[in-house]
Formats: structure tokens, sequence, C-alpha cells
């Protein structure tokens, strides 16, 4: 098995941890989140499409769901499998470090090979930081 595509991004927030906390783990208000076109929530998964015919997916299933602190899922679709852990830290009353990982595996060993040059998930990463910040300065305001 090819190595694992790991990235890590972290930043902070001038919000507190449950404001955080409601907002990434509200499945059925995903709008906010670019690229996204819908969400269907079964028990103890989820699955995103991207495109309007719901050809690309991927599916997450919970591991694991710690109240403001953790939230961790096994993810797959037909190019790649790995797990995506949120870490939520609380360092002051309106202040929360928002950490999280994706470690990814991918099926083919071509595209195992092209994704280590040209598939950037940490940009993945800062654009979802992005749109959360966006989306915190939304509901806060509106």
């Amino acid at each position: 098995m090819e190595k694992p595509i790991i990235s890590e991004r972290e930043t902070v927030f001038q919000y507190n941890v449950k404001t955080i906390w409601n907002i990434v783990i509200n499945n059925k208000n995903y709008k906010w989140r670019t690229g996204i076109e819908k969400i269907d929530i079964l028990e103890n998964d989820r699955i995103e499409y991207y495109d309007k015919n719901s050809k690309h997916y991927t599916k997450f299933t919970l591991k694991n769901k710690e109240e403001y602190k953790l939230y961790s899922f096994d993810m797959e679709n037909k190019i790649f499998f790995g797990t995506w852990t949120g870490k939520f830290i609380e360092i002051n009353i309106n202040e929360t470090k928002y950490v999280f990982i994706e470690k990814i595996f991918m099926k083919n060993r071509v595209k195992a090979f092209l994704a280590k040059y040209f598939w950037n998930i940490g940009k993945i990463q800062e654009k979802y930081f992005h749109d959360l910040r966006s989306n915190l300065a939304e509901s806060t305001t509106g």
C-alpha cells in the first residue's frame, strides 16, 4: 500500500467552542460550504455530493464524537479512502483553536503518484476554514 497523504491545518477563531462545534456538526446546514451540492444524512453516515448529477461523492462514517472536543470520520469514495479528524480546543470563553487532520490513501497507484504533486489537500482545508469563518461572521451579525 502506498504511503498516505496527510495534511493537518489549524486556525484560531474568535468565537466560543460551542458556536464552532454547532456549525461544523450540523450537516443539515451545509450551504456555507463551497463545492457541496447536497448531503444525505444516514444513521451514522453522511454522503456529500459535489455535483448536481450526484456522480461525485464521498461517504463519511462516524468514528468518534466527543461534544465540543472531537469529531472524526472514516471517509471513502471511488478514488480514495481515509480519515478526517476535527479537534476543538477551547482557549478561553470566546476563542477556539480548531485543528483538522486528513489522512488519505489513494486506491490507484498512478493516482497516488499524481496526487502527491497535483492534489493540494491543504488548500482544500484552508478553503473550508475560509468558508467557516465567513459563515461565523454571517450567523453572528445577521
